[in-house]
């Protein structure tokens, strides 16, 4: 059987075999670099919209071994496949402030009781190539005088407005009972996701709304 010479560096514990392999805390390390202890790691960087990120770190609890799995292997179900985001609140006027963001998208009630919506990113460009602008179609379904009403728009977004917000509906939210509900389906062009945004302003007292924004973000189903 060959010997295995080991150099053992200092009095810290650092141990590096003949075959290169460096090890902490470990006379016997088995890879490249084995630790026998924690590890605290200070600094990473954020890869949340990079593609060439594909794979996925993870340890066996058993050996300690760390290496990774590809992010297509993880079994899809409809509960990892769904962001669900919202804000809820009661005032007597909406609150601008209030805010609902979700995947790429913000909404809000402005102070004129209607609804607007931005862009988090400049995503949507740089997948349909590196385009300045596009026209973002969607559908609407209000409840208007006891029964739903549905209409299409679109949203003219620029790589220089889409951070600014814009008039996802004119109609304005009014008082009383048949007025209340807002749902909106969008579909962003070559994001392989959809949206329904769900708004609502809903009396609670004789002065107070309760203000709801829900949005539900459905993922692709095969990555």
């Amino acid at each position: 059987m060959r010997n295995i010479l080991f150099l053992v560096i200092g009095l810290n514990g650092l141990v590096m075999a003949q075959d290169q392999k460096f090890g902490i805390d470990t006379n016997m390390p088995t890879r490249k670099l084995d630790i026998n202890g924690d590890v605290r790691i200070s600094t990473t960087n954020d890869v949340t919209n990079n593609a060439s990120y594909d794979r996925i770190v993870t340890g066996n609890n058993a050996t300690g071994n760390i290496d990774y799995i590809n992010i297509s292997a993880i079994a899809q179900t409809e509960t990892n496949n769904v962001e669900v985001k919202r804000i809820v609140y009661n005032s007597s006027l909406p609150d601008e402030s209030k805010e609902c963001s979700c995947g790429d998208i913000t909404f809000r009630i402005n102070n004129l009781d209607t609804a607007e919506i931005k862009l988090n990113s400049l995503t949507t460009f740089v997948t349909n190539g590196n385009i300045s602008n596009f026209n973002l179609g969607y559908g609407i379904k209000r409840w208007i005088n006891n029964s739903y009403n549905f209409v299409n728009r679109t949203i003219a977004f620029t790589d220089l407005n889409y951070s600014t917000y814009q008039s996802l509906d004119p109609a304005i939210f009014t008082t009383g009972p048949n007025y209340t509900v807002r749902i909106y389906t969008i579909v962003p062009p070559k994001q392989n996701n959809l949206y329904r945004l769900t708004l609502s302003r809903i009396s609670n007292t004789s002065t107070n709304f309760t203000y709801g924004l829900i949005c539900e973000k459905f993922y692709i189903q095969t990555l």
